[in-house]
């Protein structure tokens, strides 16, 4: 396979996993506010724990992203280990409610305390798999590196993000999550992050 061809796989894998990344997050506001309540703070406390865990992911992976050893692998197994929590997080998600329901009562009514355990249910449930969905980019942008200038890398692989992840919350909002609900949803996210490591192990195999 030419670099030219296996740049053009990395690309799609990062796409998919653009838009597996916020078929996720739109499932997990949904569940969460299905579970906790649908207030402005309650949405507003999700997409902070989402939005930290791609800051997380993206620092931990930025510092080691130029020196490992075999990238494309790395991202396959991320990616699959993506699809894995993004499925299991719903159920999680919803036991969790139902213990945030139960800690709620018996603690106390004071709004404080219900932002504390909304805040703690969120990063618990979405701050792993969303600091691997932050590990994407810049192990894709140094492993892209490889194969082409690292500008074009950059830009490219940035593009194709957010194309991905554009398309991603397009699709669950509108279509997804209104016609097969939340758990197909993530199922369909997982798929995407299925394409991607497959797509990311090809180039592995294929490129020395």
């Amino acid at each position: 396979m030419s670099e030219r061809g296996a740049f053009g796989l990395l690309v799609v894998a990062v796409f998919f996993a653009g838009m597996a990344s916020l078929v996720y997050e739109v499932v997990w506001i949904r569940q969460l506010g299905l579970s906790l309540g649908s207030t402005a703070v309650a949405f507003s406390v999700m997409l902070s724990a989402f939005l930290g865990g791609l800051a997380l992911g993206g620092w931990y992976m930025g510092r080691r992203a130029d020196s490992a050893p075999r990238p494309f692998l790395s991202l396959a197994c991320i990616e699959l280990a993506a699809a894995a929590l993004g499925v299991a997080a719903i159920p999680v998600l919803a036991l969790v409610g139902r213990a945030y329901v139960l800690i709620a009562v018996n603690v106390s009514g004071d709004p404080w305390i219900s932002l504390a355990l909304r805040s703690v249910v969120a990063l618990l449930v979405m701050l792993v798999p969303a600091t691997l969905f932050g590990m994407t980019f810049p192990l894709a942008t140094a492993a892209g590196g490889r194969l082409v200038a690292g500008e074009t890398s950059v830009g490219v692989i940035s593009a194709a993000s957010s194309f991905g992840s554009a398309a991603g919350a397009i699709l669950c909002g509108l279509w997804f999550e209104p016609a097969y609900g939340l758990f197909t949803s993530a199922a369909i996210g997982a798929a995407f992050n299925l394409v991607a490591a497959g797509a990311a192990y090809w180039v592995h195999r294929n490129v020395s």
